[in-house]
């Protein structure tokens, strides 16, 4: 069989608020990525749309305003359907095979190809792919004690009566996402758009409209729901969907390492260009969520068997 050619990558930046770090954030994927494509994806208030247009235009090549009138949960919830509003009235009339989805609070270290070396032509690549059945006994979106589980039995039942469906459905974290031409020009005709998640509505159309999965990439997350997750180091935690900000020193150790992740989500906050700053944020970071701690618990125990052997005494 003959083997598909790289893609042509370009990047939508896909942003809502925080024009400064939203710049922050564009100054470094220009950095690793000086030629690619990368178009922007606004989907804040739209009132507010010329301020970060003005702010951002230098590192983009195209800007587009999600201008439906619609709640912050539902973009959040139905965000591929932001995407594929993009796609429908801008995206598909500019440049790009497939399309590297990078959020305003994701830092990307290096160029797209250095980052999918073996991504093929028309192949989606999703974070965290694996089979539902791996992780419905605990992942909140599917799990049968959470209140989502009955959107997702809606979502299979509508596949069942609209497709022939018989493939095991599979699901992702949706944090590094590459999505082909060929792809979205399928999915923007689903049936019942807004019904299901995009953590498992992307993967399950994938399936049914045959697209080649591409499953052999480093951009594996930590799934905060997983009973062993807690366990897990913070250095394991770079790529993750929850709501903490990944340290400093985590993004900074995996930099160092030549096997280390060069992408990171999500980040909250402004990532320092000057070496010393870095520096200067890490010590302060590193002394107090360990050092700190661990010399207060010694403190405790201390004062505690302090304490213990007065009353022994008297």
């Amino acid at each position: 069989m003959r083997t598909q050619p790289p893609p042509e990558l370009a990047c939508l930046f896909w942003f809502y608020k925080s024009p400064e770090l939203c710049e922050n954030r564009l100054r470094l994927l220009r950095k690793h990525n000086p030629k690619t494509l990368v178009y922007g994806l606004y989907g804040g208030d739209p009132g507010l749309a010329t301020e970060f247009d003005k702010r951002l235009s230098i590192y983009l090549d195209d800007f587009y305003i999600f201008s439906q009138g619609r709640t912050p949960h539902w973009k959040w919830y139905h965000g591929d359907q932001m995407i594929v509003d993009w796609f429908r009235q801008r995206g598909q009339h500019l440049a790009w095979d497939t399309i590297f989805i990078a959020q305003w609070d994701m830092l990307v270290f290096d160029s797209l190809a250095n980052l999918f070396p073996s991504l093929r032509k028309d192949e989606l690549l999703l974070s965290g792919l694996r089979p539902v059945h791996e992780v419905e006994p605990w992942w909140y979106y599917i799990r049968p004690d959470s209140e989502e589980r009955q959107e997702y039995e809606r979502f299979i039942r509508h596949l069942g009566e609209t497709y022939t469906y018989d493939q095991s459905p599979l699901c992702c974290e949706f944090i590094v996402a590459c999505l082909p031409r060929t792809f979205l020009i399928q999915y923007q005709d689903i049936p019942k758009p807004e019904l299901g998640f995009l953590e498992y509505k992307i993967p399950i159309y994938a399936q049914l409209f045959g697209i080649q999965l591409h499953m052999e990439h480093p951009h594996q997350p930590w799934w905060g729901d997983a009973p062993d997750a807690k366990k897990a180091s913070v250095f394991s935690r770079g790529l993750n969907s929850e709501t903490k900000n990944v340290p400093l020193r985590v993004i900074e150790a995996h930099r160092l390492w030549p096997w280390g992740r060069r992408i990171f989500h999500p980040v909250f906050e402004s990532y320092p260009e000057n070496a010393a700053v870095r520096a200067k944020r890490v010590i302060h970071e590193v002394w107090n969520d360990e050092f700190k701690l661990r010399w207060w618990k010694w403190h405790h125990a201390r004062q505690k068997k302090r304490l213990s052997n007065k009353r022994k005494l008297g």
